[in-house]
């Protein structure tokens, strides 16, 4: 029998402290060995979390011989994402990307699904664990502006901002985790009055967010508190909140937002969009040439990432000019889009999904209450500018959010399950495992591949014969493992392209490069297979290769140490800038 909120016998606790601990960590996760020191880490934590948190409920049930579990609209419409994204793989250019798309976001509804059944207090209590982590990043923040440096992740980008911030990787990141889980704080719980916690942890994710001085986390910080303060009816309370407002604002400024709203003024009086978006515009063009191209199908789940650096060719040869980011990094990873990153890789089928989704979230906005408005003032300008849903910091509120959303506006059921609870069980459970450790054997990868890193930089510090040795040593430990790791195989080809190259086996490097290039079409694998090229004496051949990717960012030509080489470089840009 279905019922709302069914009462069921007490739940394990296990559950719920392998879930707080897991929401926690992954806030502040930070392996300084890796190759992906913030994000990697993160997502094995949560997602391994949430396999174990299920696994043991599901037990847990199995012993009360009963199980609980909603349904309905918004259920079947989050369901069927991992679906399509499954499917995806059949006309994907990498399949095995769009399955473990799959997968990932099968995990993420899964737990969705878990948070749904929990009551809301501890839905509230987990909320206030993943702002913890989220407030312990921001004090590592605070120390990082203060010259204290910790971790050694406390750089300064040449523009003055944080290059990292805190323990969640760059300000975009930070103010994207904070600002979603400000909804949660926010909300009312029925017959319960805010606690000073409470109070003290909003308070302090509001003013980091301001700290980082990301344009896009402070606009939906102000459209976050502007619709909380439109739903409410004390005149007290809009001025208090006018009044520490206008101290978190100061105090902002003189940490160096005036700098950054100054220069994003001058960038706009300019006309100068491109740097006044921060260079979104290369991820936005090669996600609008993927669906000029693929309009219908998309280009495949997680298949962004690896079509980036040929859509943003292409798009080049269709207008012209050259990639102005300044930077020296050209790859974008995910749109800074969402919604056009979901049509990009899903095409039809993505935006069909969207409708639905945001249709079905439309229809459920009474039961859901005042979160739902919140959520969307705090996701929606982090959604348009950023990656909330492709950022663990970032999905775990949205994650809860969602959790309470369907916890409070679908059909919650209990049910009997006497024949097949032990099989069952065992089965998820089984599941459970194999999930957890599919996230330890990525985070391990992740480690290997950036120890491998570091041996290289120190090897092109070394004298002669040590960079041989070592480059050797990093070559005899990739080569036999590359068909075991199809996933890394194009990063470890370029792992073996680089030491080779360090000590001038030129022929071999460039069959790295090659073969690096064909499973994944990098500006990486282009870049050094140009400089191959070149020191095998084919300069023509080289400046091709070298001229098209500095295309997609001119500041790459810094990495050219030969004056000669580069000159020629930056004249092959000289001549697609007249275009």
């Amino acid at each position: 029998m279905a019922r709302k909120k069914p009462s069921t016998p007490a739940p394990s606790k296990w559950p719920f402290r392998v879930a707080a601990t897991g929401i926690f960590l992954a806030e502040i996760a930070v392996l300084r060995g890796a190759a992906s020191p913030f994000r990697i880490p993160k997502d094995t934590i949560a997602l391994a979390a949430i396999c174990i948190a299920v696994g043991l409920a599901v037990v847990a049930a199995a012993r009360r011989k009963s199980i609980t579990y909603p349904s309905g609209r918004l259920v079947a419409v989050l369901l069927f994402l991992p679906v399509l994204q499954s499917l995806s793989a059949l006309w994907s250019a990498s399949p095995l990307r769009a399955l473990e798309s799959a997968a990932f976001s099968l995990i993420w509804v899964i737990g969705i699904l878990w948070f749904a059944t929990l009551d809301s207090s501890s839905r509230f209590r987990l909320a206030m664990v993943a702002a913890a982590g989220v407030v312990v990043s921001a004090a590592v923040m605070v120390l990082q502006i203060g010259g204290v440096q910790v971790f050694n992740l406390g750089r300064i980008s040449a523009n003055g901002r944080l290059s990292l911030t805190g323990l969640t990787g760059n300000p975009a990141d930070f103010a994207m985790a904070a600002v979603l889980l400000l909804p949660l704080l926010l909300v009312k719980r029925e017959g319960v009055p805010p606690t000073r916690l409470q109070v003290v942890f909003v308070s302090i994710l509001s003013l980091a967010t301001l700290l980082t001085r990301t344009l896009s986390g402070v606009g939906a910080l102000a459209l976050v508190f502007f619709v909380w303060l439109l739903r409410q009816k004390s005149r007290a309370l809009w001025a208090k909140v006018a009044i520490v407002g206008a101290v978190f604002l100061g105090l902002a400024l003189v940490a160096g937002l005036d700098t950054r709203l100054i220069r994003g003024y001058e960038s706009l009086r300019q006309g100068n969009w491109y740097h006044l978006l921060s260079a979104r515009g290369d991820g936005w063009s090669a996600a609008s040439e993927m669906v000029r191209e693929h309009p219908f199908s998309g280009v495949g789940a997680a298949n962004y990432d690896y079509l980036y650096y040929p859509s943003r060719l292409n798009w080049f040869h269709r207008y012209g000019g050259v990639g102005g980011r300044g930077e020296v990094a050209s790859h974008f990873s995910d749109a800074h889009n969402d919604p056009l990153q979901i049509v990009a890789e899903l095409g039809v089928f993505g935006l069909f999904w969207l409708t639905a989704l945001l249709v079905t979230l439309a229809g459920a906005r009474k039961r859901a209450g005042p979160l739902l408005y919140l959520s969307a003032a705090a996701y929606i300008p982090l959604a348009l500018f950023h990656y909330p849903t492709h950022l663990t910091v970032a999905l775990l509120p949205i994650a809860l959010i969602m959790g309470e959303i369907v916890g409070n506006a679908e059909t919650v059921h209990r049910v009997d399950w006497l024949s097949a609870r032990v099989p069952i069980a065992s089965l998820l459970m089984i599941f459970a495992i194999l999930g957890a450790g599919w996230q330890l054997r990525r985070v391990a990868g992740d480690l290997w591949a950036g120890s491998l890193e570091m041996m290289l930089a120190i090897s092109q510090q070394a004298q002669p014969e040590v960079r041989v040795r070592n480059t050797a040593v990093v070559e005899a430990t990739v080569l036999p493992r590359i068909n075991r790791m199809p996933r890394l195989a194009p990063t470890l080809w370029r792992t073996v392209g680089r030491a080779r190259l360090m000590r001038k086996d030129f022929n071999g490097a460039e069959t790295a490069f090659r073969t690096a290039y064909a499973g994944w079409p990098h500006e990486d694998a282009d870049f050094y297979l140009g400089l191959t090229l070149v020191s095998q004496g084919r300069r023509t051949e080289g400046l091709q290769h070298l001229g098209r990717v500095c295309r997609t960012n001119k500041a790459l030509v810094r990495l050219i140490r030969d004056p000669d080489l580069r000159s020629s470089v930056e004249t092959v840009l000289e001549a697609f800038e007249e275009k």
